[in-house]
């Protein structure tokens, strides 16, 4: 048997071992294995932070929960039960936590702008345009309650069908339908409220 045989059985064996699923890596991580955890924070991180993000429009904010979002997961590995898929589960405990912040903080952040204060560069016409129509979506969105402005962000920014947002959401299909069509209706109203034209 030559080396490039020796070293092929040993990727193929490797590869075989190796968890490929998410359910597999959290088979393992319930074992307490951190290698698994580290595929699986980098499998899941950055989509579940720019989620937490978009919710609380803070840096900090967004990293923490994410990070209270892993701790959860590491420590709830052997308790799930694979109803739904590992990034549905991660969704859940990350609207969860954010849902759970969002209605503990709230009064906290709307008294204190200084926590989404971020100096904007000096820009051209249109961009100073893009950010305040940004902005302004921003604020349109934080005049909806922490669910109706979740069901948004994950039916748009995430683009996930309805019944996956019921199973993060813990509702029937039907409350994320009608969270949906009255988020909308909310928000193009704060919008027009604002002055952003559609």
């Amino acid at each position: 048997m030559s080396s490039y045989d020796v070293a092929l059985a040993d990727h193929v064996v490797e590869r075989a071992t190796a968890p490929t699923t998410d359910a597999e890596l959290l088979k393992q991580i319930a074992r307490g294995d951190e290698q698994a955890f580290e595929v699986l924070y980098r499998r899941h991180s950055t989509p579940l932070y720019n989620y937490l993000f978009r919710l609380m429009h803070h840096t900090t904010v967004a990293e923490d929960l994410l990070q209270e979002v892993f701790v959860i997961a590491w420590e709830k590995a052997r308790s799930f039960r694979g109803d739904a898929q590992v990034k549905t589960w991660l969704f859940r405990i990350a609207h969860h936590q954010a849902i759970s912040w969002l209605r503990r903080e709230r009064e906290v952040l709307t008294a204190d702008n200084a926590l989404f204060d971020q100096s904007v560069p000096p820009q051209g016409e249109t961009q100073v345009m893009e950010t305040w129509r940004a902005e302004q979506l921003g604020t349109a969105l934080d005049k909806l309650s922490p669910d109706h402005r979740a069901v948004l962000e994950l039916a748009y920014f995430y683009d996930m069908p309805h019944a996956e947002i019921a199973k993060i959401m813990d509702c029937p299909v039907g409350t994320v339908k009608s969270r949906l069509n009255y988020a909308r209706r909310s928000l193009s109203f704060h919008l027009q409220v604002l002055g952003v034209k559609g």
